[in-house]
């Protein structure tokens, strides 16, 4: 399976954290797993292959993505520098006074 398509068997359209990953992980087998299932046993059984299988392509393809930290690719998406983000989510806070 291609990452996209794994993706797709998670239910995961966009984007998605690791932890994010894993939450929509717990929710399918939670349905899924033959256990516990309310499905037909036998496709209970090829379901939860099939998101195991995706889960842990999703998991090895996060774990191996290059993160950029340099200034440049972290301000991507956003309007201002790390100084700004400081003052505007902590720059009020008392302890800092």
């Amino acid at each position: 399976m291609t990452i996209s398509e794994t993706a797709k068997m998670l239910g995961i359209t966009s984007t998605a954290s690791l932890n994010g990953i894993h939450a929509r992980f717990q929710e399918l087998v939670k349905e899924w797993h033959p256990d516990v299932s309310q499905h037909d046993p036998d496709l209970s059984h090829i379901m939860f292959i099939r998101i195991k299988d995706a889960y842990d392509i999703l998991v090895e393809y996060g774990m191996n993505y290059e993160l950029s930290f340099r200034a440049e690719d972290i301000r991507k998406g956003t309007d201002y520098d790390s100084g700004e983000f400081w003052m505007n989510h902590f720059g009020d806070d008392p302890i800092w006074g």
